[in-house]
């Protein structure tokens, strides 16, 4: 980060947080602020992403994994020092999230386990999070949950 004070959603493409104490704080805040917002513009569906979200779905996505505590991924130029979470714009399809790995740490199922909870957390934010395989590769495919 640099001297801005802004809060600005992680996506797991960024260096280590550098004061990561107050980072709690403002993801639970920015998360509150979220399900308010929600809660005015759709009161009949307050459980679903509102407008905003859907609008910037890489930012609400982010900022739900981590308001669920899922561990977001972080580099160093290009070297993982992190592993966790990456969220993506994926083409014509809405967001993706792929888990990236430390070196040497990578899971033997491929990351299906770390990409399930990561499903899950979206699922309970209001999100759809279809888990896709393609060879060795594994990631979640997310969308604005729909209401029934």
């Amino acid at each position: 980060m640099t001297g801005d004070t802004s809060f600005a959603a992680r996506t797991g493409h960024e260096p280590p947080e550098q004061a990561p104490e107050g980072r709690a704080r403002q993801v639970a805040q920015a998360w509150e602020s979220v399900l308010q917002i929600r809660r005015l513009v759709q009161p009949d569906h307050p459980d679903l992403p509102a407008p905003w979200e859907r609008a910037q779905q890489v930012r609400a996505v982010a900022l739900a994994l981590e308001a669920a505590g899922v561990p977001l991924c972080a580099f160093d130029g290009d070297v993982v020092v992190m592993s966790g979470a990456v969220v993506e714009a994926e083409a014509h399809t809405g967001t993706g999230v792929t888990w990236r790995y430390q070196r040497g740490q990578r899971a033997a199922d491929a990351g299906e386990a770390d990409l399930g909870t990561a499903a899950d957390a979206l699922r309970r934010a209001g999100w759809d999070a279809l888990l896709y395989r393609a060879g060795r590769s594994r990631y979640l495919l997310v969308e604005p949950g729909r209401s029934t």
